[in-house]
This record gives C-alpha cells, sequence and structure tokens, in this order.
C-alpha cells in the first residue's frame, strides 16, 4: 500500500468520527432538557427550561410529584397572556406569570386537573415567562405579585 493511500484513509475515518460525534452530541443535547436556578419571594429552585414549543406543550404532564425545590420555566419569545392547562397534571402547582423584566405579574395558586372544575388559566396581563412550582410554594415562600423573579436563560434558544 502507497505511503499516500494511507494517510487518505486515515483522513476519511477521521471525518467519519468527527461526524458521529458532532451528531451524536446534537442528538444527546436536544433531548437533554437545560436547567437553571431560580429564585422567586423566599424560595431557590432547581429549574426545568420548556424552550420549544413541544416541551411546552408537555409541561408537567409527565411527572408524578414535584419536590419542593424543583420548578419548570415555560419561556416565550414574545409578551402574551399565556394561557396554562393542568389537564393531565398529576400533581398540583402554584402558577407563577413573569414579565419581560422578570417581575411577577399574575399567580395562580393550587392549580389542579382533578380539584377543580377549570383546567386552563389565563392571566390578565402580558407575560413573558410562566412558572409552575409545587402547590403552596407561593404562600409558603412568600411569592408575591410585584416582586422580582431572578434566573438566567442567556444564550438559551427559546423556540
Amino acid at each position: 500500500m502507497k505511503r499516500g493511500s494511507s494517510v487518505g484513509i486515515a483522513v476519511i475515518i477521521i471525518a467519519v468520527v468527527a461526524l458521529v460525534l458532532a451528531t451524536a452530541i446534537i442528538v444527546i443535547s436536544s433531548t437533554i432538557q437545560s436547567r437553571t436556578t431560580l429564585n422567586m419571594g423566599d424560595g431557590v429552585f432547581t429549574a426545568k427550561l420548556a424552550i420549544t414549543p413541544a416541551e411546552r406543550d408537555k409541561g408537567l404532564g409527565d411527572a408524578t410529584s414535584l419536590a419542593p425545590d424543583q420548578a419548570m420555566i415555560f419561556a416565550y419569545l414574545s409578551d402574551s397572556k399565556w394561557p396554562i392547562s393542568v389537564i393531565g397534571n398529576k400533581t398540583p402547582v402554584d402558577i407563577i406569570w413573569i414579565n419581560q423584566d422578570k417581575k411577577i405579574v399574575y399567580i395562580v395558586t393550587d392549580a389542579s386537573a382533578d380539584s377543580s372544575t377549570k383546567t386552563v388559566f389565563t392571566p390578565s396581563v402580558d407575560a413573558r415567562y410562566v412558572v409552575e412550582v409545587a402547590a403552596g410554594s407561593v404562600g409558603n415562600l412568600n411569592i408575591r405579585v410585584n416582586t422580582t423573579a431572578l434566573f438566567d436563560i442567556s444564550g438559551v434558544n427559546i423556540r
């Protein structure tokens, strides 16, 4: 075998391996849901980010429980009166709407598909983000309208 053809084969093998690794990274990163730390009131939460239409549609629908320090942030590209459905939720939640300046603008407590005839909740004001936390968190952790939530999702590709 000539030296030139060996080098050519090595380059092709390296290119194929690099392509496979790049594809694997893209697939894995798209299946792992991003997280951030969220501070509201007296609470500190580890928050999953729902940044795609599919993630926002799914929400916490599969969760059988929600720990007191867990949350989900539904992030949108624009401000609107984003409705939140609790149909199919297996655990009650408090729902907090937050504007683009990260000020809490609307709250619904103890939203549950089991205990309420109302299963879709819509704020009276526009919001950019919606947060779901375990029911009771709003009252227990002093989470109030007109206070600021702290979280960083800069660099996250909201779709």
